[in-house]
């Protein structure tokens, strides 16, 4: 990667990029190793049963693969590549907010985490157009 090609609102955007990559794959990871623990933090105000444990197991790898993504685009394709999956993935964190929502659990968490995700990449992408 040609580091020349960075100006200061990419070294912002890069920046900020790195705070839901690097946010998102510890999450992941938490999600393989304390899969109903971490699963509580996540919005849904019913308790955490066997029946979504299955769930929580799809959650972690996705979640890894989801940052590792970002990291990888900026790493070895650039900043405009790393703009194009943030701004692809900015679903993910609006879909759960959209599922807490839509099953009526705490607003606070699905605004709060996971909207307020989705605007930090949103903002990171367009620093890391510019």
């Amino acid at each position: 990667m040609d580091l020349t090609q960075f100006t200061v609102a990419t070294w912002i955007g890069a920046s900020l990029a790195l705070v839901p990559a690097l946010g998102i794959i510890a999450v992941g990871i938490s999600y393989l190793a304390w899969p109903t623990a971490v699963s509580q933090g996540f919005g849904f105000t019913t308790a955490i049963t066997p029946e979504v444990t299955p769930w929580q197991h799809i959650k972690g790898p996705r979640d890894i693969a989801s940052g590792l993504a970002v990291l990888a685009m900026l790493v070895f394709f650039g900043p405009a590549a790393a703009a194009v999956i943030l701004l692809v993935e900015v679903l993910i964190p609006i879909g759960d907010a959209l599922m807490i929502i839509r099953n009526h659990g705490r607003l606070s968490a699905a605004l709060g985490i996971h909207v307020s995700t989705a605007a930090l990449m949103i903002v990171a992408a367009v620093l890391l157009f510019l």
